[in-house]
């Protein structure tokens, strides 16, 4: 009866599935796609690099906003002749300045090449912080907002909280250990505020950050740096206020603006078709077989043992190691590509995972030019993992380097007994039986012995970094122990070799493959989002039955964890203290958004 049930249940889902592919195509009908046109864009959601999570057309789901389908996007049009133009709403910015900065270049490009970008905001930040709207916004050919909108242009502002008061009364203890001096990760356990050293590299941090900001608002509105500052600091700014000061070039409805899209430019006769710009952008596969390609494989997430994935429940991005192995495995192996960029937006996780990547990263250097591209954050076990690429462009505002070790644990013992009125009567065989158990904090012994281990792989870490460079270690040490850069401040260091974003680690890919810059080389992008059936064969080893509730049950510990992480951070894995190559949570904060 159960087998049945699940016969029934795959064959709806085949159903719905192939429903949702006829309504597409019979959709994406609708736009004349060789007519002159406008694509329109609203940014409205958390973007990720990558989408990878198999979607049912029939539900409304398509593939979603992320950076690698907005790239194809914006790639298509600069050459497609019925593309005039771009029209950009920008409802929420949900990510961080790097991304920002990777579609602000994109915008300049499709410009370059004589086709405007327009943005419309609504508003910039209503009851928040509207800086990195507005940054984004000021790179467009022109900015309308509505009437009754707002400019809330504020600069920055980072908080972070620290739980040691409250583990204090509550007798919970904190055990963490670090290598390296600015190694922050535990601090949020075992401060009340930031110590000097992490004050120090969150002050030069946001310095980076403000600089950027200001100096490209004050380019792409053709203003002074001071001019950009006094808005700063006269916001929240009216719509009429932004409009005299000119942050904007227009105040209009959101009616009013469609209607002056579709007017011809040259005030001629006949109107401007509008089309979605996600779905041009998905016209293609972007994966196009055959002949010499140039490969840019998405590396996402917090770096987890295993497999990874999306999870949908939590907006989290896992990056397993056994999944990115394979893939760096099958790109060595693959003689139609001939070289690799590798797209980093992670802030590391476990020492391991992040190991056994690198090793693949290795072995495909041999065979090919690899060549990291960095996105909102490539730090700790990020950075670890393109410590050997052949090149390294990052964007100015990516945060990198944190080339340090973590490890902990929060003991409850205390906190179980004195308040819960929870005893314990532990027996064990074995000097080292309780190391992990999360009752006790670290004892002498103990604390020395996860020294030792921890000393081992920082020592990997720098000896990486040195290798991976071509710099000495001493020199990786100076700019090491658990320091946060920008990309700007990397460059300065020489962790990183240039900056920029997906156009110019492509390029660079092509030149270390001695690919001259006239030749046509099409670009495949990995890994693929899998189908439902992908899903199913993927999980079957134990028969339909078990492929189909795989689909709810894998990795739940993984998902569970991950889920926990983005709420409490660090207080997950309580009795796990593993060693971490892993950005501060205060510090990813910052990654997603301003």
């Amino acid at each position: 009866m159960r087998k049945l049930f699940f016969l029934m249940l795959l064959a709806i889902l085949l159903g719905v599935a192939l429903a949702g592919g006829g309504y597409l195509l019979l959709r994406h009908q609708t736009p004349t796609w060789g007519s002159a046109k406008i694509l329109t864009l609203t940014l409205d959601a958390p973007l990720e690099e990558q989408a990878l999570e198999p979607t049912l057309p029939f539900f409304g789901g398509e593939q979603p906003a992320s950076v690698a389908l907005l790239y194809r996007g914006f790639l298509a049009a600069r050459t497609d002749p019925t593309v005039i133009g771009v029209a950009l709403h920008i409802h929420d910015a949900s990510f961080g300045l790097a991304k920002a900065q990777e579609l602000r270049r994109q915008i300049a490009e499709l410009d370059r090449a004589g086709k405007p970008v327009r943005c419309y905001l609504e508003t910039a930040g209503e009851g928040g912080n509207g800086t990195l709207e507005y940054y984004l916004a000021s790179a467009c050919s022109s900015i309308a907002l509505a009437p009754a909108g707002e400019i809330n242009l504020l600069g920055l502002y980072a908080d972070s909280p620290f739980l040691r008061g409250g583990l204090d009364k509550l007798r919970i203890e904190p055990s963490f250990l670090t290598a390296g001096e600015f190694k922050s990760a535990g601090e949020i356990f075992t401060e009340v505020r930031h110590s000097p050293k992490a004050k120090v590299a969150l002050d030069a941090l946001l310095d980076s950050f403000y600089g950027q900001i200001v100096d490209g608002i004050a380019s792409a509105r053709e203003q002074d740096a001071a001019t950009v500052r006094e808005w700063i600091a006269a916001a929240p700014l009216s719509a009429a206020a932004a409009l005299e000061k000119g942050l904007v070039d227009e105040l209009s409805y959101p009616d009013e603006f469609r209607a002056g899209l579709e007017k011809p430019a040259d005030g001629g006769d006949g109107t401007v078709e509008l089309a979605d710009f996600l779905d041009y952008a998905r016209r293609g596969s972007g994966n196009l077989p055959g002949g010499k390609r140039v490969a840019v494989l998405f590396a996402q997430g917090a770096i987890v043992r295993g497999g990874g994935g999306s999870d949908p429940f939590a907006s989290e991005m896992l990056l397993g190691s056994a999944d990115m192995a394979a893939e760096l495995h099958d790109l060595a192996e693959d003689d139609s590509v001939v070289a690799v960029v590798l797209r980093i937006d992670s802030p590391g996780g476990s020492a391991l995972a992040s190991d056994l990547i690198l090793r693949e990263v290795e072995l495909l250097r041999e065979s090919k030019p690899v060549v990291v591209s960095m996105s909102d954050v490539a730090a700790s076990g990020g950075y670890y993992i393109a410590a050997r690429a052949t090149r390294i462009v990052a964007e100015p505002a990516t945060i990198t380097g944190s080339i340090g070790v973590v490890t902990g644990k929060l003991a409850t013992g205390r906190f179980q007994e004195e308040l819960l009125g929870i005893t314990h009567d532990p027996l064990q065989r074995g000097a080292n039986a309780d190391l992990y158990s999360a009752l006790k904090p670290f004892d002498e012994r103990q604390t020395a012995l996860m020294r030792n281990r921890m000393d081992d792989i920082y020592g990997r870490f720098l000896d990486h970094v040195a290798a991976g460079r071509k710099l000495d270690r001493a020199a990786v040490e100076a700019v090491a122990g658990g320091r946060v850069w920008t990309g700007n401040d990397a460059l300065a260091v020489g962790l990183v070799d240039e900056l920029g974003g997906l156009d110019r680690a492509v390029a660079l890919a092509r030149e270390e493959a001695g690919i001259p810059t006239a030749d046509k080389l099409p670009l495949v992008y990995l890994p693929k989002a899998p189908t439902l059936l992908d899903l199913i064969s993927r999980e079957s080893g134990s028969g339909l039955e078990a492929g189909l509730l795989g689909l709810v049950s894998d990795r739940l510990e993984a998902r569970l964890e991950a889920r926990l992480r983005a709420r409490y951070g660090a207080l997950v894995g309580l009795g796990r203290p593993r060693l971490e190559l892993e950005l501060d949570a205060g510090w990813q904060a910052l990654t997603r958004g301003l």
